[in-house]
């Protein structure tokens, strides 16, 4: 939210550390009124109320944050690129975002925000954050199943290696395992695109022009790539160990 000019409305002389946390929840709610009228409008109740929340560990003002502010983060979570590939639904990712913003920002580092509007910015990169998170644990979790054998379909081929597997082995670790093992920046660019990106082979060719000669090509690669995978003893004892 912009700032309000200075001296346009008397409510700019108001001492707003001395307000009541209700008395802030209501004026937040109605400056945030006020700024999608595209109104003039004074951003700094809305951010006493998540200074209040944050610096003073506040549940309550932390459950007025949600109140205020779950509509926005809905929308964020809606318009994201790739929220239609999660597989999950939208209060989901509502809750992720707020939960991680309440364990990163501390008290001590709360005074590198200096206004709303680096908060909510922040705010929005935690539902990135939270949605690219759970793209990769769904899409590792079929990387997994095709380098042990089984195909993404497969409920009860290999349980081992898609349910109980992926749900106990650090997903960090599994893939910079797999980083690790691709041999060039095509197979990575392929291997990242597909199962991270969520892109489709002519998608990943318009995206990298440069990298492959047509569409053909990003098809062979991925295959072999999954095919290597497949055949990776070591990896599938990685798997088991973990599983």
């Amino acid at each position: 939210m912009a700032e309000l000019n200075p001296g346009s409305r008397s409510t700019r002389q108001t001492d707003v550390g001395l307000m009541t946390l209700a008395g802030i929840a209501q004026r937040c709610a109605r400056e945030t009124e006020r700024f999608f009228q595209r109104l003039s409008h004074d951003p700094r109740y809305c951010f006493e109320l998540f200074r209040r929340a944050i610096t003073e560990r506040s549940q309550r003002a932390w459950e007025l944050v949600y109140t205020q502010y779950r509509p926005l983060v809905s929308g964020w979570v809606k318009r994201h690129s790739a929220f239609s590939e999660t597989g999950e639904e939208v209060q989901f990712f509502v809750n992720r975002a707020f939960e991680k913003m309440w364990r990163a920002v501390t008290r001590e580092n709360f005074a590198r925000f200096p206004d709303l509007k680096s908060v909510l910015r922040y705010l929005q990169m935690c539902v990135h954050s939270v949605i690219l998170d759970q793209v990769r644990k769904r899409e590792l979790s079929v990387i997994a199943g095709k380098a042990g054998g089984a195909s993404p379909g497969d409920q009860t081929g290999n349980p081992a290696v898609e349910g109980q597997a992926l749900e106990r082995v650090h997903r960090q670790e599994l893939w910079e395992q797999i980083n690790a093992r691709l041999r060039n920046e095509q197979e990575r660019r392929v291997v990242y695109g597909s199962f991270v990106l969520n892109l489709k082979p002519r998608e990943l060719y318009a995206q990298f022009p440069d990298t492959f000669r047509d569409v053909k090509q990003v098809y062979r690669v991925k295959e072999n790539v999954l095919a290597r995978l497949r055949r990776d003893v070591e990896l599938r004892q990685i798997l088991g160990r973990n599983a």
